[in-house]
This record gives structure tokens, sequence and C-alpha cells, in this order.
């Protein structure tokens, strides 16, 4: 029988900031190597190296090898999860510069969290899904919603519940202080909106999203969005 869970290991983490700038880096669900952590981070690449191998060790990230380079990724939804749910609790610091203000700006406006889409459009997107009943007041789908997101979106349900994940999560959103679609739903509900060419990566802002005028389009004309 195993003991209880040992959440040190989880408080340990998080009252580190170091190890709190690793994870964020690696929250826009991309590879990164330790060389790009460390510049990221501003940290060095010895201290990247020592906490990528603990984070190894909980299994919280993978590594992925190709040819000479070394790509970590972030691939426990739950730690993912739980730094989203935190950081509306979380105090908030000024921000140091005009640039850093406008790309803030563009981050609450739309933005990955993790695996999904979130800040302001992002709520709105959830939001407009229940409105329209394509998915109840826990987020999972009608049958009008399977049935939409089918035949509009392409996303078979039925598969999503095979995943070893959670199906549909309340995801709390930092900025906007309410919830977005999170969990094996809100994935695909991202990867069918970057596949359509809704949405792309902004060009220099990390996690940033743009909508695209295709993307604008079937946010009017399919779920009652004007940006």
């Amino acid at each position: 029988m195993n003991e209880f869970p040992d959440i040190t290991i989880i408080a340990k983490a998080l009252s580190n900031s170091s190890k709190m700038k690793i994870l964020d880096e690696l929250m826009d669900y991309k590879g990164h190597t330790a060389t790009e952590l460390a510049r990221a981070s501003q940290i060095t690449p010895q201290t990247v190296t020592h906490h990528l191998n603990e984070f190894l060790n909980n299994n919280w990230i993978r590594m992925e090898k190709s040819g000479r380079f070394h790509y970590f990724f972030l691939t426990n939804t739950d730690v993912a999860q739980l730094l989203e749910q935190l950081s509306p609790i979380s105090p908030q610091k000024r921000a140091r510069s005009l640039q850093r203000t406008l790309d803030l700006e563009k981050d609450e406006l739309f933005r990955t969290c993790y695996d999904h889409m979130a800040g302001h459009i992002g709520v709105l997107i959830a939001q407009s899904l229940v409105t329209k009943k394509y998915l109840d007041s826990e987020f999972h789908p009608t049958e009008l919603g399977i049935t939409f997101l089918k035949d509009t979106l392409n996303i078979d349900t039925q598969n999503l519940h095979n995943l070893k994940r959670q199906f549909t999560t309340q995801c709390l959103d930092w900025s906007e202080r309410q919830h977005h679609v999170g969990g094996a739903l809100g994935h695909a509900l991202f990867l069918s909106f970057a596949k359509n060419k809704f949405v792309v990566s902004h060009k220099s802002i990390k996690r940033a999203l743009v909508v695209t005028s295709t993307g604008d389009a079937f946010l009017q004309e399919k779920l009652n969005i004007k940006l």
C-alpha cells in the first residue's frame, strides 16, 4: 500500500523562483533546450540542468533527443493546471517597462494556457459555447454540442473520452477571473482553431495568440463573438 501523497515535493518546487521561471517557459507547450531555458529564465545552465533533472524524476516533464539537441517538454497536465489556478490568487508585480506592459496586454487578450486557449477571447469562446447550449454549465458537450463540434470543427468527442486525461475542465483564467475550457476538450478546440487557421502564434510574444481574419469571421458567424 502506498503512503499518503507527498505534497512537499510540489511545495518545494513552487517556493523556488528559479524553478517557477523554468516551468513558466515550458507552459507554452513547446520543446526547449536547457540553453534556451537558461537564457529565457536568466538562470545559469547548471541550475537549469539541476532543476530539469528534478522535474524528470517527478514525471513533470519529458526529454526528447533530436540530433545533438535535447528538448524538454512539460507533459504533466495537472502541473500546468495547478500553475494556472494559483495565478489568480498570487500577488501581481507591476510591469517594469512600457514594452512589457504592451506584451502583457496581448497575453491577457488571448494566449495559450499550456495546451488550450485562454485570456479574454478564450473566456468569450467558453461563454459563447455555453450560451449556444453546445456546452453545459460544467463545460460538458450537450447533444447539440457534440454535433456542432463534429460537423463544424471536426472534433470527435468520443475519441477524447478515450484519452488518458481529464475530458474537460473549467480552468480559472488568471487574468479574467473567469473560466475557459481546459482538459482534452480544450486542447482539441485549440488544435482545431490552429488547423483551420483561425488563430496563429504571435511572432514575438511567448504564448500570445492572434485571431486571423478567417478566425474573426468564424467567431462572428458561428459564436456571435465580435472582437
